[in-house]
């Protein structure tokens, strides 16, 4: 039997708890999905900030050509200076919800803070447009970036990828889809909390199921709405049955404490380790599910930045 719903914000630190105290309170109960794909979006689709927390010296929206239309992504850059690296983050919210606005605090202090040119990826969402269509809009963007570097002010040998939740699912697709085709891998990878199995079983599952932000069936109704004809049997859906998990890039794995996906994503990075990878996986305690993006109210969400701009850093300057 999993742990009650007090029990786990009684395991969160302050900035968390009042995070989570705030949303139970002010936000209708979970499970979302039982308000539809319009009452979640309506709850956590984010809108534009006034005044954001981070200033940077550009930020600036751009339209990408893709074969299936036009594609917007955000770009935030952190000086004038030609031959940046780049990061190109995409955002969670289970395929289904989920901005470039919320995820706008993130991309500034990762922008600042690795001193890098960060693309942010508005990319198509579920149930409207199911598997291989997110996946497909970040392999182009990743492909855009490699031939727009010029334009861009970027080294497209310096390129990493990040996400959170799906979001780390889509940049592992990228991943899986450039190995496969024999095509340049990032220089490395930052992966929040990321979804990797479609077995939706293990320790956290049992134990967190009832988490707040979120529970076991609002993950089962974001695969299924993602996921579409054929996506369990891919490895750009199911990292976990890559075959190419040993071409990885140095990785870093963002691990929340209270979350129901933590089985898969520890399992992960065993499995990716064995392959020949390097994958570490850092977790920060006393955090839900969710809190990556949280720069502006959670302490922790400081700290994984400040450890993620590292990691990145890192690997930018290495050859």
């Amino acid at each position: 039997m999993g742990l009650s719903v007090t029990a786990m914000i009684d395991m969160l630190d302050e900035d968390e708890k009042a995070f989570a105290q705030a949303l139970l309170r002010h936000a209708p109960a979970p499970p979302y999905s039982r308000y539809g794909v319009d009452g979640v979006r309506s709850l956590f689709d984010t809108a534009g900030a006034t005044a954001p927390i981070r200033p940077v010296h550009d930020v600036g929206d751009r339209m990408i050509d893709t074969p299936a239309g036009p594609l917007l992504v955000r770009c935030y850059r952190p000086s004038a200076q030609p031959d940046l690296p780049v990061l190109i983050y995409i955002h969670g919210g289970g395929f289904t919800v989920g901005t470039l606005n919320g995820v706008d605090d993130l991309c500034r202090s990762l922008c600042a803070e690795a001193a890098c040119v960060v693309i942010s990826v508005e990319y198509r969402r579920a149930p409207e447009h199911v598997f291989p269509a997110a996946a497909d809009d970040c392999l182009w963007t990743y492909e855009w970036a490699q031939r727009e570097a010029e334009s861009l002010g970027i080294d497209p040998s310096r390129i990493a990828l990040a996400g959170d939740s799906a979001g780390g699912n889509l940049a592992l697709s990228v991943c899986t889809a450039s190995a496969l085709a024999h095509r340049p891998m990032p220089r490395a990878l930052v992966l929040a909390y990321p979804a990797t199995s479609n077995t939706h079983a293990g320790p956290s599952w049992d134990a967190f199921e009832d988490a707040p932000v979120l529970c076991k069936s609002d993950a089962l109704w974001f695969w299924s709405n993602y996921a579409g004809t054929g996506a369990d049997l891919d490895p750009r859906a199911v990292p976990m049955l890559s075959t190419t998990l040993h071409a990885l890039p140095p990785t870093l794995i963002v691990a929340a404490e209270v979350d129901v996906l933590r089985s898969d994503y520890e399992d992960f990075a065993a499995v990716a380790a064995r392959a020949g990878a390097e994958v570490e996986v850092r977790q920060y305690d006393g955090v839900l599910h969710g809190f990556f993006p949280e720069v502006a109210t959670i302490g922790k969400a400081r700290r994984a930045v400040a450890d993620a701009a590292h990691h990145l850093r890192t690997h930018f300057s290495k050859e």
